[in-house]
C-alpha cells in the first residue's frame, strides 16, 4: 500500500507546471529534483548527511554506486561486501519518498562495481570476450550473472550495454578495456539484445551508451575535450537505430563527445542537434536520456555548472548524472535545484522541458519493481 501510495503521489507532482506558475512552490523543485541522479561518499546512510537530506527533501531521483573513489582508487566509496551493499540500498529506498533509481556500471569484463575481492560473485566476460565468442546464449548467460546479482542487491538500473563500436585500437576507453562487442553493428546489436534481454527478465532497467558513439575516439572525456569530428562514422549510429526500432532500448546515455559534423559548437550532452534533433527527432527515440557524468574533463573544464546544466537540459537530455566520484560536488544536489528553478524562474528553460522530462521519469519509474 505504502508503495501505491508513494507512485500516486509521483504522478501527481507530474502534472503539468502552469505557465504562470508560483516559483516558491515545491512543485517545480520537485520536478527538477526527478532530473538528477548522484553519486555520494559513504559505505551507510548517515542520518545528518547531505545524502539523507537530499532524499529527505526530494532534491534527487537516485543514486549511483561507486566502488571505489577516483580520487583515492584505493579507498573504498560505496561497496565493501554484498551484505553491507545490500543494507545502504535499503536504506536509501526507505527513506526515499518516492521511488528512487539505484544505478551501477556493471557492464562486465574490466568494468565493474562488484570486485570479487570484496565478496561479490559477478566476474564475467567483457563485450569484447563475448562479441569474440559470438554466442548469444553465452552473452545472455553471463548477462543473466549480472542481473540476479543486481536484483538481489536492490539495483534497478544498470548503464549497460556498451554499443560502441571497436573501430579504434588506440581507444583508451573502449577498444583498450574490452568494452565493444565488436566493429560490426550487427553483431554488436545481437549481443546487445541478448544482454537486454537478461536483464529484462529479471527487472533490471538498462541504457545504451555512449550516443551518438564512442568507439572512434582515441581520448578520454573523463580527462577532457575530445573531438571525434574527423574519425567518426555513422556507423557508430546503427545499433541505435536498430534497438529503438525494436523497442530495446529503454534508456540511452549521451557522451560528452564533439563532433562538428553534427554541432559544430557544443558536445553530444549539451547539444540541441544531437540530443533532439538527432536522437529524439531523426532515430524517433522517446525513452529516457542520460547523460554521462556532467563532472568529466570534457564538460567541467570548459563550461561553468550553470552552463552546462541549463545547455543539458535545453538539448533534451532528461536525467543528469553527477557522480561526485571525479571531483568535490559539495552540495550538488541543491546547486543544481538552485540553477534549474532560476533558469525556468528567468525564462532560460521552458517548463514544458520539465514538465516532458518528469513524466518520461514517471513512466520509467513505474515499471520498477
Amino acid at each position: 500500500m505504502k508503495k501505491i501510495l508513494a507512485f500516486l503521489t509521483f504522478i501527481i507532482l507530474c502534472i503539468p507546471v502552469n505557465a504562470d506558475v508560483d516559483y516558491n512552490n515545491t512543485l517545480l523543485r520537485y520536478k527538477i529534483g526527478q532530473m538528477l541522479i548522484i553519486g555520494f561518499d559513504g559505505t551507510k546512510l548517515e542520518k545528518n548527511s547531505a545524502l539523507y537530506n537530499d532524499l529527505e527533501n526530494d532534491r534527487i531521483s537516485g543514486v549511483i554506486i561507486f566502488s571505489n573513489s577516483s580520487k583515492d582508487p584505493k579507498s573504498i566509496k560505496n561497496v565493501k561486501n554484498p551484505k553491507q551493499l545490500k543494507k545502504l540500498i535499503s536504506d536509501i529506498k526507505a527513506v526515499s519518498k518516492t521511488t528512487p533509481f539505484i544505478s551501477i556500471d556493471q557492464e562486465g569484463g574490466k568494468i565493474s562495481r562488484l570486485p570479487s575481492s570484496r565478496g561479490f560473485s559477478v566476474d564475467t566476460l567483457s563485450h569484447k570476450e563475448l562479441g569474440d565468442k559470438n554466442d548469444e546464449m553465452t552473452t545472455y548467460l553471463e548477462a543473466k550473472k549480472i542481473a540476479t546479482t543486481l536484483k538481489d542487491l536492490g539495483v534497478n538500473l544498470n548503464f549497460a550495454p556498451c554499443v560502441d563500436l571497436a573501430l579504434n585500437p588506440n581507444s583508451q576507453v573502449i577498444y583498450k578495456l574490452g568494452r565493444s562487442f565488436s566493429d560490426d553493428p550487427k553483431k554488436v546489436i545481437n549481443h546487445a539484445n541478448a544482454y537486454i534481454l537478461a536483464h529484462n527478465q529479471y527487472g533490471i532497467l538498462t541504457a545504451l551508451k555512449h550516443f551518438p558513439g564512442h568507439g572512434s575516439a582515441s581520448g578520454d572525456t573523463h580527462k577532457g575535450f575530445v573531438d571525434v569530428s574527423d574519425m567518426y562514422t555513422n556507423l557508430e549510429l546503427e545499433p541505435y537505430k536498430a534497438l529503438i526500432s525494436s523497442g530495446a532500448a529503454q534508456n540511452i546515455m549521451v557522451s560528452h563527445i564533439f563532433n562538428k559534423n553534427i554541432d559544430d559548437k557544443y558536445p553530444a550532452t549539451l547539444s540541441h542537434k544531437t540530443v533532439t534533433d538527432l536522437l529524439k527527432g531523426k532515430l524517433g527515440f522517446s525513452g529516457l536520456i542520460i547523460t554521462d557524468d556532467m563532472q568529466m574533463g570534457a564538460i567541467a573544464d570548459n563550461y561553468t555548472f550553470e552552463e552546462a546544466v541549463i545547455n543539458s537540459i535545453n538539448a533534451g537530455c532528461d536525467i543528469l548524472i553527477f557522480g561526485n566520484n571525479l571531483i568535490d560536488g559539495a552540495n550538488v544536489a541543491q546547486k543544481f535545484n538552485d540553477v534549474v528553478f532560476n533558469a525556468v524562474k528567468d525564462g532560460k528553460i521552458s517548463p514544458s522541458r520539465i514538465d516532458e522530462a518528469c513524466a518520461k521519469i514517471s513512466k520509467v519509474k513505474s515499471r520498477i519493481n
